[in-house]
């Protein structure tokens, strides 16, 4: 039976157990449409291996992982000194989250990652993965030796740097989203424009998504997901202000609000709290989209206009303040008391991909919408008529019965919502602000031209001036 035996060479050093792995041919990694560095790589040889390995984290003798001999009685491909899975990686990374986004085998054996039958490296660079037991292994995304590209060595032992190695197989194949599709469009994500900035998953400062004093702005994948706890959601979770398990396992920040129209204060929730409550989706929007760090000029500070505390506000934080509006004047699934995520307007306008990583529509919204005053015909598809129902504040030729659902309608007033959007083609921003006020009811924004001048309102009705007449009265058609 010894004799019978295959015998393998002996390892007598490091650059022999290099030479036994055999050489790996590696192409380019570019993601389609970035800017990102170009990962051009060479054949490589046991010195360039062995050079590359000592700059990385696993730095150190190759016996760690690789036997110098070999006699064993159960001997396991490239020399290792265990199976070739996932088991050999978790005999060294016993510590959750420590200096990273992994926390341990059980959590990563759930991820869709690590349960999906499509995730297997698909190539060409390195070359795809083709043994049997391929999927779900570290070894799909990361080599142990580590990998170089034209601007050094890639951090974290991966493939390739940054969105060049999501997007590898997240271009419909093998996985089944097309994400590189969405980012392509005119309104993205800056996904691909920038590279370096990102620090990985231990980001915890302001500074480290601010604008300045260094601009440090990115959105790069792990900054929304973390590929070691990510899976699909066990059940719908429309309606309600819960986290996709899509995005499980990623740094947050939660808003303590306080009175309207200040900013409130921020408590920073890393990757591995998720338990923490609530854990809410908007939470990962506020790192970027916050007075929590120091936003570019112009861009809206979420936080502040999304305070449950403020007159007015879409509900996101908390259901709307005017619970009596009717059934009616909402599209079906939405009423009065729903919640809404940011996922509810802004994602990918092709139905079958989600996300908010890019759009062919401005502000990344699924559905049309022009932030602007000046006189539109607006269409039923536009973004408003998703939940709030086009017959109801846009068909002038509804009934009376339908209109009603709104009070500012007929038959209270002759000149309400379906007549000012239907037959004067004034658009929603026209009158109204989108995401909340910190001065006004009902969404209302004064000052736009064309738009409100000044605005009273009692239990039965009130007055509207705005650029295009004077002072006019109404009435509601049901109580405030």
């Amino acid at each position: 039976m010894e004799g019978s035996r295959r015998r393998r060479p002996s390892l007598t050093s490091c650059a022999g157990i290099a030479l036994a792995l055999g050489v790996i041919v590696a192409r380019a990694i570019v993601a389609p449409g970035t800017d990102a560095v170009a990962e051009t790589r060479a054949s490589r040889t046991a010195a360039t291996i062995r050079s590359v390995l000592d700059r990385g984290p696993h730095a150190g003798t190759c016996e760690r992982c690789h036997t110098m001999h070999a006699e064993q009685s159960l001997p396991e491909s490239f020399a290792l000194v265990g199976p070739d899975d996932n088991s050999l990686c978790a005999s060294c990374h016993t510590t959750p989250w420590k200096g990273g986004s992994y926390p341990d085998l059980f959590t990563y054996a759930r991820s869709s990652h690590g349960t999906d039958a499509a995730m297997v490296w698909p190539g060409p660079g390195p070359v795809a993965r083709t043994e049997p037991d391929a999927a779900g292994k570290c070894v799909n995304c990361h080599d142990p030796h580590g990998w170089t590209d034209t601007a050094g060595d890639i951090p974290n032992l991966t493939y390739a740097r940054e969105e060049a190695l999501c997007l590898s197989c997240h271009d419909g194949s093998p996985a089944s989203s097309h994400v590189s599709a969405d980012f392509a469009k005119p309104y993205a994500h800056p996904t691909s424009l920038v590279s370096g900035r990102h620090a990985g998953a231990g980001e915890s400062l302001p500074a480290d998504f601010g604008a300045a004093p260094v601009n440090r702005r990115h959105a790069e994948c792990e900054d929304c997901h973390n590929s070691h706890v990510a899976h699909r959601d066990d059940e719908d979770v429309a309606g309600t202000t819960e986290l996709s398990k899509l995005n499980l396992g990623v740094s947050r920040v939660r808003a303590e609000f306080g009175a309207a129209g200040f900013a409130p204060a921020y408590t920073f929730l890393a990757g591995a709290d998720t338990v923490s409550t609530p854990y809410a989706e908007s939470q990962v929007c506020y790192k970027c989209h916050s007075s929590y760090t120091n936003q570019p000029p112009g861009q809206t500070d979420l936080a502040l206009v999304l305070n449950p505390a403020n007159p007015s506000y879409h509900p996101v934080e908390a259901p709307g303040r005017d619970l009596s509006i009717r059934l009616a004047s909402f599209t079906p699934g939405w009423s009065a008391s729903s919640i809404t995520r940011c996922g509810d307007c802004h994602g990918s306008d092709f139905p079958s991909s989600r996300g908010v990583h890019g759009s062919n529509y401005r502000f990344l919204l699924k559905s049309p919408y022009t932030a602007s005053p000046q006189p539109r015909i607006m269409d039923p598809d536009e973004i408003c008529f998703t939940c709030h129902a086009w017959d109801v504040y846009a068909n002038p030729s509804s009934p009376e019965a339908v209109q009603s659902a709104s009070r500012f309608n007929a038959p209270g007033t002759s000149q309400g919502h379906a007549s000012h959007v239907g037959e004067r083609d004034v658009p929603c921003y026209g009158c109204h602000t989108t995401h909340g006020s910190t001065s006004q009811r009902h969404l209302i924004v004064i000052g736009r031209n064309p738009g409100i001048v000044s605005y009273t309102e009692t239990a039965s009705g009130g007055t509207c001036t705005a650029t295009c007449h004077g002072p006019q009265p109404y009435a509601v058609n049901y109580a405030r």
